[in-house]
């Protein structure tokens, strides 16, 4: 099985010629720019003029400049990278074992943490508003240190390999005929809720997704959408009207457009 990496990236260039360090030199990498202007472009070409760069001239979006990735490689298998991840030396090799033996999988995540070494929440329940709404609940908790519940969380739903309704796509192994099958990431997203949208897609063509803890992954939790917070948060809100109308439909993306409405007005005190 041949294995190749798509690393979607955006204005993280210290943190991309990272990720490259920790990947194996021999591998096919495919570093998909979304109009950077930091000088992303010239670095990895100054660093590691292996590595194929498409440098788009605008921001396609995640799931766009993905698709895009995807297509310029013919590999069996498809790494799917942000570019403030690091894999652990010898966890690429154990990503491509981990799918050889599951046949039916469509796609694969894996255990990631912070830089302080602290599991991240990379898995989530079907779509179901309340879930979600638990999931969001659970997911500020850990944000804000608590420890405990992130301990418990991953004993209970991290710590064995597991089928599971959608993993991040921050670190996504995903088979190619798979991905081809279902017509990759939809493009209508921009940023945010792509990954969770193809994990459900891969499901309902037949493939399982599957949460394997066996590898470890650094990521640098959000560091792509820090730098454009408000065009990021508004991306998000977008992306989740949309996620839920899709899925859903017409009344429960209402409700979601309600929730959005009094989450505004909360923080903004009513202005």
């Amino acid at each position: 099985m041949t294995l190749a990496v798509v690393i979607v990236s955006y204005n993280v260039r210290e943190l991309l010629l990272r990720c490259l360090g920790s990947l194996p030199d021999d591998l096919e990498i495919i570093v998909v720019d979304n109009g950077s202007t930091d000088g992303s472009v010239a670095a990895v070409h100054a660093a590691y003029p292996r590595v194929q760069v498409l440098a788009l001239t605008d921001n396609r979006g995640y799931g766009a400049a993905n698709n895009l990735g995807v297509a310029a490689t013919c590999a069996d298998a498809i790494l799917l990278l942000n570019p403030d991840t690091e894999v652990p030396s010898g966890g690429v090799e154990q990503m491509q074992q981990a799918l050889s033996r599951a046949p039916a999988a469509g796609a694969l995540g894996f255990r990631q943490v912070d830089q302080h070494g602290e599991w991240q929440l990379t898995v989530g329940p079907p779509p179901w508003l309340s879930l979600e709404l638990v999931r969001k609940l659970i997911q500020g908790r850990l944000d804000h240190g608590a420890v405990r519940l992130r301990r418990w969380i991953e004993r209970w739903l991290g710590s064995q390999p597991r089928p599971v309704p959608w993993v991040a796509g921050s670190c996504l192994l995903v088979r190619r005929a798979a991905y081809r099958e279902v017509a990759g990431f939809d493009e209508k997203f921009f940023l945010f809720f792509e990954d969770i949208d193809l994990c459900l897609r891969l499901r309902r063509a037949g493939y399982d997704v599957l949460y394997e803890p066996a590898v470890t992954v650094l990521h640098h939790r959000g560091k792509s959408a820090a730098t454009e917070p408000g065009p990021a948060e508004r991306a998000y809100r977008q992306s989740q009207l949309y996620y839920w109308r899709k899925h859903r439909g017409t009344y429960v993306a209402f409700a979601v457009r309600l929730y959005q409405w009094l989450g505004h007005m909360r923080r903004t005190g009513g202005a």
